[in-house]
């Protein structure tokens, strides 16, 4: 596969695609982040829920669960959104919500995974700590803070793996979930690296759009996004071009 464009060139694609769009990207934003907040609400019904701790626990983690997939299915109706922008096709709030589609599972079923593969990369961890709280041994505690954090290792090497899947199901209509993945990570084959310094390197923006009370998010979100889906359809044409 010939070599990819630069981060920096895909930052610019990205400004030129939002050039005079900001007025259509930045409701979408908004109605994203509020639905966000919305589904994050749904950990905090638990808590006041319940007549014992152990049943707080249970529907904490249930509903913790339930949130964390409709948050991944919502993610694609972002990829969706931000897709149609670059391609030069309509864009519509409407899109955010693709996901949620009874005629299409996928978004769903992979969003699934995405989450029962983080659970179990983060469930050794939980266990030590919830031995932590029983024996209180002080050996314990940095022992479940090293496996969180190896847990979370693992999962994020995962999801570079899987990051291109919900572009795909836009890409190939056709393709079964199996076909998706195996697509998703051959076309990361050798890129992961790439797409995380691309993530790394919005950190400082998203951290210097946060300092106003979180208005520069509706335009710092935006700019990742699109970038993120400029990055997709370059490695898919290169992919295309090498046959």
């Amino acid at each position: 596969m010939n070599e990819l464009k630069s981060s920096t060139e895909l930052k610019a694609n990205a400004r030129e695609y939002l050039l005079g769009n900001y007025g259509r990207v930045v409701p979408a934003q908004i109605m994203y982040l509020l639905f966000i907040y919305l589904i994050d609400g749904l950990n905090g019904g638990a808590l006041t829920t319940g007549n014992g701790s152990y049943l707080r626990s249970f529907l904490t983690l249930a509903l913790a669960f339930i949130a964390s997939i409709l948050r991944e299915i919502l993610n694609f109706g972002l990829c969706c959104f931000y897709m149609n922008l670059c391609c030069g096709f309509p864009t519509r709030i409407n899109d955010l919500f693709r996901g949620f589609r009874f005629s299409d599972d996928r978004p769903a079923r992979i969003a699934l995974m995405l989450t029962l593969r983080l659970v179990l990369y983060l469930c050794p961890g939980f266990a030590i700590y919830a031995l932590y709280t029983v024996s209180r041994s002080f050996f314990l505690l940095p022992l479940a803070s090293l496996a969180l954090v190896a847990g979370l290792l693992f999962y994020y090497i995962y999801y570079l793996n899987m990051s291109q899947c919900y572009y795909l199901i836009l890409d190939f209509p056709e393709k079964n979930i199996s076909e998706i993945i195996q697509l998703s990570r051959w076309l990361m084959n050798g890129r992961k690296m790439r797409l995380f310094y691309l993530q790394v390197g919005f950190i400082p923006i998203l951290l210097l759009a946060a300092v106003p009370c979180g208005v520069g998010l509706l335009w710092a979100q935006p700019y990742m996004y699109t970038t993120f889906a400029c990055f997709h359809l370059h490695l898919t044409a290169k992919a295309a071009a090498q046959g």
